[in-house]
């Protein structure tokens, strides 16, 4: 046979062949009902003996629980899409183990154990990777969609979707795993809405006027399979929430006259997208509006509560290396800007902190500083010392300029005797651009910044994201790359001072309750006020009660560097390799449940006990070990 005609036989084999599989696939899960009925072909797969709604695959093939897919798209096609890469900067902070697959790899899913796959954005598949994600989901497969059906709409059981600018998620479903208790207004930008097909909606999407859009979050049943849609692009509203949009001028100042921005200063603030009116909360004693729920905390639950559902659902091993050590509820951060450099005032408020045994973070401003052994006492305590960038004053170096952000880095370097810098925070919470000063912070090697937060008491608490330290998505360069320059948000500047001091516990809540980071700043120029000292030390006690750690900014950048460096490989339905490149202590390893009962879970081999955790509202089994090298974690 001439090779052509060889070629076109073996063509025309392979398209019979998959047609009829797609149809048999097809048969089998056919007029499926959301509440679990199952055809006589899935009845047989689950009877004793059945090895399970998917193939298990041979001994080497890869078992990651949870695969991303997600690919570039022309920004002429969609203008939000190059955030879409930033699904692995939540997944990795939430101490989720994920494999990348490329959507020309679909068809690989099919010679894997069950996993959740994800769909990070409204992707432009073709035809054919369209067909292998029908028929894995057919045959028992979880998706999870994000900003989109990527042509899917049968399959997440919806029609007629519509682009939606921005609104709110109202929850319908309260009492679903993934849309229970949650606080925020939950406002998105981007991706759509729809009408319901076969799905159930868990959330609508409403835009200003209150005007109902649609279906937001919908779930489905196909065939053996289930998916869940987040149908706005919540991947985007987490970048434009925290990073906002370029400060090229005066914010819109509050209407209720809270804050003012518009006072002729640019500052982190001016870049903010949330609404003065829809987005803020009053808060006691006075009733006065702030960011009172970090909408972007959130946003990334329900990405990660999807994650959990379809997981559980499916009886997968998800280890998930939990946020912090110990199994705390979160991390405190009390920050010290050093304006007016006055040393009897220093000593007044290092003497505070020093009674109240936390250790906290001093930024220095330029000119001046304190006398040399003043900084002495600061290293010899355990204090941090960082950079507390001038663009405020306007003179020869403390104007807006990278040179002079490098010239006021070397400064505090000498006179505090440092060599290494690893925070800062800008005077006024001045910002220009967008990402240009998270650029210039880490080509000195500065890695974690302080300054997106409130300048004005109307802007206090999640103004620019929520309680969560992340790296930025510099989405502007020719190729989408993540900044080695950890955010860590400010909630409010001086109790007492600034606002009430009843303020405080309520965003120490709204921060713990997403296990994130509660950061405070106390300027040394008020400790000598009335009821400051006070206010510190009650917040500091507050903390304590409610499982909190109070560390520096160094800490946490560098707890964070260490738990992000260890990594997994899954060699079986049940087991799963932890690699530590650099030891780890006291890291929290959480194994999500799959019943009420507690699971037998060894270590190398070792049997041994577990405690009872809820992460975002899911039970997991949760153990607390020295990670160093590699750890074998079994269940039974």
């Amino acid at each position: 046979m001439a090779w052509s005609g060889y070629r076109a036989a073996m063509m025309n084999a392979l398209r019979l062949r998959r047609r009829g599989f797609l149809r048999q696939a097809a048969v089998a899960g056919c007029g499926l009902a959301f509440h679990g009925l199952r055809s006589p072909a899935a009845a047989a797969e689950n009877a004793p003996g059945a090895t399970g709604l998917l193939p298990h695959p041979r001994s080497d093939a890869k078992a990651a629980p949870v695969i991303v897919v997600t690919l570039p798209v022309s920004t002429d096609v969609n203008l939000r899409a190059r955030a879409w890469g930033y699904i692995t900067e939540i997944l990795r902070r939430a101490g989720l183990f994920f494999e990348p697959m490329s959507p020309d790899h679909l068809e690989e899913l099919f010679h894997r154990p069950p996993c959740v796959v994800v769909l990070a954005g409204h992707l432009p598949l073709t035809v054919k990777q369209r067909e292998a994600l029908t028929t894995w989901i057919n045959r028992g497969g979880s998706l999870l969609g994000l900003g989109g059906t990527s042509g899917l709409n049968e399959v997440f059981g919806v029609k007629d979707g519509h682009p939606l600018a921005d609104g709110w998620l109202k929850v319908k479903a309260g009492d679903h795993p993934v849309t229970r208790g949650l606080r925020s207004s939950l406002h998105v930008f981007g991706g759509y809405t729809f009408k319901q097909g076969s799905a159930a909606a868990l959330a609508d999407a409403e835009v200003g006027n209150h005007l109902n859009r649609g279906g937001a979050i919908l779930e489905n049943r196909f065939g053996q399979g289930r998916t869940l849609l987040l149908g706005p692009d919540l991947v985007f509203s987490i970048v434009h929430i925290q990073q906002g949009v370029s400060v090229l001028q005066d914010g819109k100042p509050a209407p209720d006259g809270s804050a003012i921005l518009n006072e002729g200063t640019l500052k982190a603030e001016d870049g903010l997208v949330l609404d003065w009116e829809r987005d803020r909360s009053p808060a006691a004693p006075d009733g006065g509006q702030i960011f009172l729920e970090p909408i972007s905390d959130e946003l990334r639950e329900l990405i990660l509560r999807s994650v959990f559902h379809l997981a559980r659902e499916q009886r997968l091993l998800l280890p998930v290396l939990y946020y912090w050590p110990r199994a705390l509820e979160g991390v405190g951060l009390i920050s010290h800007d050093t304006d007016g450099n006055d040393p009897a005032k220093a000593i007044a408020l290092l003497e505070v902190m020093r009674r109240c045994q936390v250790q906290s973070t001093w930024l220095l401003l330029y000119p001046g500083g304190y006398p040399p052994e003043f900084y002495h006492q600061l290293k010899q305590h355990g204090f941090e010392i960082g950079l507390h960038y001038d663009a405020m004053t306007g003179g020869p170096h403390t104007s807006w300029s990278k040179e002079n952000f490098l010239f006021q880095h070397q400064w505090v370097r000498r006179t505090a005797g440092v060599e290494r810098l690893y925070s800062n925070k800008n005077h006024y919470t001045r910002w220009e651009g967008r990402l240009d000063f998270p650029r210039w912070c880490e080509e000195v090697g500065l890695h974690s910044d302080q300054t997106r937060g409130p300048s004005k008491k109307g802007t206090i608490g999640f103004p620019l994201g929520g309680s969560q330290p992340y790296f930025p998505l510099d989405d502007e360069s020719a190729s989408p790359r993540f900044l080695n320059v950890l955010e860590v948000n400010l909630l409010t500047q001086d109790l007492v001072v600034t606002c009430p001091p009843e303020y405080g516990p309520p965003l120490l809540d709204s921060a713990l309750r997403h296990h994130g980071v509660a950061h405070f700043l106390f300027h040394p120029a008020h400790i000598l006020e009335a009821g400051v000292a006070d206010a510190l030390t009650k917040l500091l006690d507050y903390g304590r009660t409610q499982r909190l750690e109070w560390w520096t900014n160094e800490q946490i950048y560098q707890w964070e560097s260490l738990r992000r460096g260890v990594t997994a490989t899954f060699h079986a339905a049940s087991a799963v390799t932890l690699h530590a490149p650099r030891p780890l202590s006291q890291a929290t390893l959480l194994l999500l449940r799959l019943g009420l009962e507690a699971q037998a879970v060894t270590l190398n081999g070792q049997a041994v006990p577990s405690t009872r955790q809820n992460l975002h509202g899911f039970e997991f089994d949760a153990l607390t070990l020295d990670l160093t090298s590699q750890t074998r974690v079994q269940v039974e």
